[in-house]
């Protein structure tokens, strides 16, 4: 069976960045480049196929991050944000609009291709750093999640069945179900019941695009 390639778009104003980039990605068998440009008018006049685009926060156009993020979105792409700046209320700012992931550029490659990678798969990304800034957020109406069980709670939310899951993460089965019937419980003990995959979604949904993130974690 083929393997399926990922088409990939890079909007950001620094040349040489996205010429690097082109060049490491030519070495991998399931991400290419398909489309790179400076501003999001210049991406968008070629009307590209794409998969997820690379969208840097602050362009010298000066155009609103939310607003590019919107644009992206109406034409059916999936955005992953690439920023040198990591700050909560654009993150906040930017996943409010529609992007599936925000990674700061001090990541190495290899976790930003692994993040287009699950933002492509319908997954969410962002970067650990990121993760604990709004993971601080401890209103009553949101669980409190061990690491593991926001882990495994994410990835079903993204579609995967629980069997694959397990194998992600590398636990049992019976483990990623174990985590699970957790996560529905401290859902239910906070006022809002999620039983079903579908209403495990939206609750991680709801908690990524409000204003704390993610739900927080214990220590």
């Amino acid at each position: 069976m083929a393997q399926t390639v990922i088409r990939v778009g890079v909007v950001d104003d620094d040349a040489m960045l996205r010429e690097g980039m082109g060049a490491w990605f030519s070495s991998l068998p399931d991400l290419v480049i398909a489309a790179s440009a400076g501003s999001l008018s210049d991406l968008l006049a070629g009307t590209p196929e794409l998969d997820v685009v690379l969208l840097d926060l602050n362009l010298r156009d000066f155009s609103q991050p939310a607003a590019n993020v919107k644009a992206l979105v109406s034409k059916g792409y999936r955005v992953l944000i690439v920023s040198s700046i990591p700050d909560a209320e654009h993150v906040i700012a930017t996943i409010s609009a529609g992007a599936s992931g925000y990674v700061t550029k001090n990541r190495d490659l290899i976790s930003l291709a692994d993040a287009i990678r699950d933002v492509a798969a319908g997954g969410f990304a962002l970067s650990p750093e990121l993760a604990f800034v709004l993971s601080r957020d401890h209103r009553v109406d949101r669980p409190v999640l061990t690491p593991r069980e926001a882990e495994v709670l994410g990835l079903y939310a993204s579609g995967m069945t629980l069997e694959a899951v397990a194998r992600r993460v590398g636990i049992a089965p019976g483990t990623a179900r174990t985590h699970l019937e957790r996560v529905k419980q401290k859902y239910a003990e906070v006022g809002r019941p999620a039983y079903t995959k579908l209403e495990l979604a939206e609750r991680h949904r709801e908690d990524r695009l409000d204003l704390g993130g993610l739900p927080p974690t214990q220590e």
